[in-house]
């Protein structure tokens, strides 16, 4: 597995590996957020790891001010396509989450669809964070739309082919890292193989696990605090049986 997946796996195959992942989604995931952690246009909004923009189109036609940031230009071109499409007024940036390159500039971070655990070691990880807490004004909000480790475990599927639209996708996931042993680096990853008329691709993911204990510990030490926890955009509660794990919290003033 490259330590360095995250700068070849998100390109335009990415999108159709994942077609559940799409706009209608979007809108519901950001009725979620205004409805539970009370947020309202305008606001200056950063979607971190905004891929193809899905996320920061719904925000912008909402009336919020919006810069989305991904290292994956490829999906950074779809994004401005599909603004210009649209008549919306955004930025997107080409960047590296680590080096969030704003501070103090967003009253909302965002952080959708498990776009955190990427790299190899919890210090880079934890540099995400910093990076947030830094870019947001002082009582700003953030939300992280995460995997929940306990169901990833449960439900795991090993193996999966399946045919979409003339395209042949197989899954092998596996898990690295020992859960029951604590402060053991667990990761989920994942080989995914693409077929079509054009040929065969590869891709690879590895994504930390962390724990609910294991996120609050880094989020508080880069000066977030969590205020509310969820199991799912629904609003269900977080539970080790949920599908996610999601965490809406703000930026310590005393930072």
């Amino acid at each position: 597995m490259q330590d360095e997946w995250y700068k070849h796996a998100f390109r335009l195959d990415y999108l159709r590996v994942y077609p559940h992942r799409n706009d209608e989604e979007a809108r519901r995931q950001i009725d979620f957020l205004e409805h539970t952690a009370g947020c309202r246009p305008p606001l200056n909004v950063l979607d971190l790891g905004c891929g193809d923009g899905r996320h920061s189109l719904e925000m912008a036609r909402r009336g919020y001010t919006v810069t989305g940031l991904d290292l994956s230009e490829e999906l950074l071109t779809r994004a401005r396509e599909r603004a210009d499409d649209a008549g919306l007024t955004l930025v997107f940036r080409q960047g590296d989450m680590r080096e969030i390159p704003y501070m103090q500039a967003f009253d909302l971070v965002v952080n959708f669809f498990t776009s955190f655990g990427y790299f190899a070691t919890d210090t880079e990880n934890a540099r995400v964070l910093h990076a947030i807490a830094r870019s947001l004004r002082p009582g700003g909000r953030f939300l992280m739309d995460y995997l929940n480790r306990s169901s990833v475990l449960r439900t795991l599927v090993a193996h999966d082919i399946k045919s979409l639209d003339g395209l042949r996708i197989e899954q092998c996931r596996w898990v690295s890292g020992d859960p029951d042993r604590p402060g053991d680096p667990v990761r989920i990853n994942k080989r995914v193989t693409i077929e079509d008329a054009q040929g065969r691709r590869d891709c690879e993911e590895s994504v930390r696990m962390f724990t609910l204990t294991e996120l609050e510990t880094l989020l508080n030490a880069a000066g977030l605090v969590i205020s509310r926890t969820f199991g799912d955009f629904d609003g269900r509660p977080a539970a080790d049986d949920a599908p996610r794990l999601i965490l809406i919290g703000t930026a310590n003033d005393g930072r």
